[in-house]
This record gives structure tokens, sequence and C-alpha cells, in this order.
């Protein structure tokens, strides 16, 4: 199926995020990875996502109901696509170890997050 998108940088790039945030949308492989990434990210947004553009170009969504996050470049490249954790939300120790390892944020919600993020 092509990509509405132009997909992520590299191969590099997608199994990086693939391997890192395949699990959190249940992707078999890669490239059912990049097209869950390059549907969320392209197109007309659906009422219920939240979308910002950046100064420089970057389409950024955050969909509330599914918690997937996603950053598209002006250019039409995948840069992100995962379901951020507010560090907040984690039991005691998890918090740490998981803070450490720059896989949650220290914002209160996602919601916030996201409105942080398009500021960048």
């Amino acid at each position: 199926m092509p990509l509405s998108t132009n997909g992520f940088e590299s191969i590099a790039q997608l199994n990086r995020h693939f391997s890192e945030h395949g699990s959190d949308f249940a992707a078999s492989n890669s490239t059912e990875y990049e097209q869950m990434a390059d549907a969320f990210l392209s197109g007309d947004k659906p009422e219920t996502v939240h979308e910002c553009v950046r100064p420089e170009g970057a389409k950024v969504r955050y969909d509330p109901a599914s918690e997937a996050f996603g950053v598209v470049d002006g250019g039409g490249i995948i840069r992100t696509y995962f379901k951020p954790i507010p560090c907040s939300s984690l039991p005691g120790p998890m918090r740490e170890i998981t803070r450490q390892a720059g896989r949650c944020h220290k914002y209160a919600n996602n919601l916030v997050y996201f409105k942080a993020e398009c500021k960048q």
C-alpha cells in the first residue's frame, strides 16, 4: 500500500522507531508500523484528534482516545509515532527507571505534553 507521507527518513530510522514503539500499536512488523504512522499523520484530521503546526512546518497530532502521538515534518517525513507516558502515572521505582531512559515525560498528562510539543 503506498504511503501518503514520505515515510521515515531511512530504513534505520524506521527500524529504530519500530523496535521502540511498534508494540505501542501491536504492529507485527516495521512496514505495518510505518503504515499506521502514515495513516495517523496524513489526510484529514479526525474531529477528536488535536493538531498543531510548528513554525518550521512540522505537523503534530495527538489522539486522546488512543493516546497516539506523532510528528511529520514539513517535507512529509515521519519523525515519530508513539504513545507518550506521563512519568507521574508510573509507580515509584519504575518511574525513575523509565524517566532516566527517556521513556516518559514530565507533564501532568498527554494533552499538556502535546501542547508543550506544539511550542517547539
